[in-house]
């Protein structure tokens, strides 16, 4: 398989058309030519709620949160305006092993799902994770985890829908299927495993271990760092051929302040993802009001915006909107396209939805010892 082929698989254009005017060829070639570009950067999926998929981002957030069990699920559509869209759905659980005489530390596990596909090619990864973590507490305020993933990823595409340089008739000036596209593709898919790890650092408001949460000090900072595939596990199609896909890593800062007394919160959230060659920065930036924090009826609305760049700086901006309501919390993005790229999306980004569920068990009366996580 030549490089402009897989280029081609990449991008998911098709270069030949049935009718090919001198003005339409030109106008695909341009956006061949801008898709190649991030189609030769990025490697992982990404999110522009990364904080709203902990395990996508740090191994260690597995069961950093209050409560005993959190369900979230977070999906993306990019670019469907044009030929190379993108698909990216995540599906994840985690849950914490709190026992009552373990009062400086718990063990969390986690189990995740992520389905990625994009283009005429449906290029796709198909990733299951299993995760683990084990948090300190040096003090009521300060928290240490380690965390580590294993997982079991595939990578596969399909030829159907493609079509190749040779299968153009020259004489004709026509796109001729019957054609041989020359090319071989005994081998469509490629199954590997994966290893990542994390550190995170949890300094939150002093509190004590009540029953229930009366939301009363929500002021918390999660610093920390990702460690992805860390065997840089074998992505390619051929055999004899290795394309190892590169370690990324990804620190991050997760921040809520409350403003004094007032039922306000400044949140605050940044990430850089590191992938030879690949890097993207992305910070956000939003106000939270809660509307009611009485028991049983704590609901919270969130307005606010994040930019997202990489070397050339500008390829992001996403406004969004977020909604508490008890255990469950809903938020929606939508991604304005300022790069290069905005000539063929027309500044379509694209939307992005998550949904969490907290299950918060009730203990008996002699059972004080709760998850001292807010």
């Amino acid at each position: 398989m030549n490089m402009h082929t897989l280029l081609k698989l990449f991008s998911g254009i098709s270069i030949v058309q049935q009718t090919l005017e001198m003005h339409t060829k030109t106008i695909y070639l341009s956006l061949l030519g801008i898709c190649m570009h991030f189609a030769l950067q990025a490697q992982d999926f990404h999110y522009s709620q990364f904080y709203h998929a902990p395990l996508n981002l740090n191994p260690a957030l597995t069961g950093i949160f209050r409560g005993d069990v959190r369900v979230a699920g977070i999906y993306r559509s990019q670019w469907s305006s044009v030929p190379v869209d993108y698909m990216t759905f995540s599906l994840s659980a985690d849950k914490q092993f709190v026992r009552r005489t373990a009062k400086t530390g718990f063990f969390s596990g986690g189990l995740a799902f992520n389905y990625d596909h994009a283009g005429y090619s449906k290029l796709y990864l198909i990733n299951v994770g299993l995760s683990g973590s084990y948090t300190k507490r040096f003090t009521q305020t300060f928290f240490g985890t380690v965390g580590a993933q294993v997982g079991v990823g595939q990578r596969a595409f399909k030829a159907g829908d493609l079509t190749f340089d040779r299968q153009f008739d020259d004489t004709r000036g026509t796109y001729d299927p019957n054609l041989s596209n020359g090319e071989d593709f005994s081998n469509t898919s490629n199954i590997y495993v994966d290893f990542s790890a994390g550190l995170n650092l949890r300094l939150q408001s002093l509190r004590d271990d009540a029953l229930v949460d009366r939301l009363e000090k929500r002021s918390k900072l999660d610093v920390g760092l990702g460690f992805f595939h860390l065997n840089k596990p074998d992505q390619s199609f051929l055999e004899g051929d290795k394309a190892p896909l590169s370690m990324r890593l990804s620190p991050y800062l997760l921040g809520v302040v409350q403003l004094g007394k007032s039922d306000f919160d400044l949140v605050a959230n940044a990430t850089a993802q590191f992938q030879n060659p690949y890097r993207e920065y992305l910070g956000m930036l939003g106000i939270r009001y809660h509307l009611s924090r009485d028991l049983g009826n704590q609901v919270a609305l969130q307005l606010g915006g994040a930019y997202r760049f990489n070397d050339d700086f500008g390829d992001a901006f996403v406004p969004g909107i977020e909604l508490s309501y008890n255990a469950w919390e809903a938020a929606f993005t939508y991604d304005i396209n300022v790069s290069d790229f905005n000539v063929a999306t027309r500044q379509r980004g694209g939307p992005e939805v998550s949904v969490r569920w907290y299950l918060r068990k009730v203990r008996a009366l002699p059972y004080r010892y709760i998850c001292p996580l807010i």
